[in-house]
């Protein structure tokens, strides 16, 4: 398929309707940009804090029933720009459409919508942009975000108050995404200027404590576990696996 003039963006459908994604992948195609598909906010997080995303299309009322403009004041955090956002939404009164622009929406499209016009205000907003986006340096598992350049962690949007150290054992814990990292990996991962001598058992169990009081208080925070295999970070109950 040729390319058209604007070039080869990268667009996430965030939409729970199997009747819409197809409206809007059909356009897609025909632009020939590349896309993805998740159905919740949670999911539209942790798929935006590994891929370059350019635009995202965003319906309002999904499956976690979590309002997808909570979206907009999560791009605004990010530590590289946000991706242009067009809402499509059966939410279709003007005070909806106020809402959304003033919390940072570039575009806003009523459901059902005809294809051609979706089309055209994909190729708009396309045209709209600065430039190619970068990836923002936020690593996502669950509730859990780690913001690498500013160092600082949030659970359910929460800020955690941590330690230089105990940034970096969580970093490494959110890295295996709730499986076991070894003391000799979390050692050498985390304390890279003694990567020489073995794993200090007192300087782990220290570090590994205070990243447990970090999470003390927070409702529903991940619990740290350690036994043989090592450490891990575990959902809470009421969180679920």
């Amino acid at each position: 398929m040729t390319r058209n003039a604007i070039g080869a963006l990268n667009l996430l459908i965030v939409e729970d309707e199997s009747a819409d994604v197809a409206v809007v992948i059909s356009q897609i195609e025909k632009l020939g940009w590349q896309y993805s598909v998740v159905k919740t906010v949670q999911a539209a997080r942790a798929a935006f804090s590994k891929t370059a995303y350019d635009l995202v299309v965003l319906d309002r009322m999904l499956d976690d029933a979590e309002e997808g403009l909570a979206l907009l004041g999560w791009f605004k955090t990010l530590e590289s720009n946000a991706p242009g956002v067009l809402v499509a939404s059966r939410l279709g009164s003007p005070s909806d459409h106020i809402k959304a622009l003033d919390l940072g929406a570039d575009d806003y499209i009523n459901k059902p919508y005809d294809g051609a016009v979706l089309h055209a205000r994909l190729r708009a907003l396309a045209r709209r942009l600065s430039g190619r986006r970068v990836p923002e340096s936020v690593d996502v598992w669950e509730h859990l975000e780690l913001r690498r350049m500013n160092r600082s962690a949030l659970w359910c949007g929460q800020q955690l108050t941590l330690r230089p150290q105990s940034f970096d054992v969580l970093a490494v814990l959110v890295a295996s995404k709730g499986e076991y990292v070894s003391r000799e990996t979390m050692w050498h991962q985390v304390w890279t200027s003694y990567r020489n001598l073995p794993p200090q058992d007192t300087v782990l169990n220290t570090a590994i404590s205070r990243l447990r009081r970090a999470f003390d208080g927070i409702p529903g925070a991940p619990r740290v576990e350690s036994d043989r295999l090592g450490y891990r970070l575990v959902l809470s109950d009421n969180q679920g696996r």
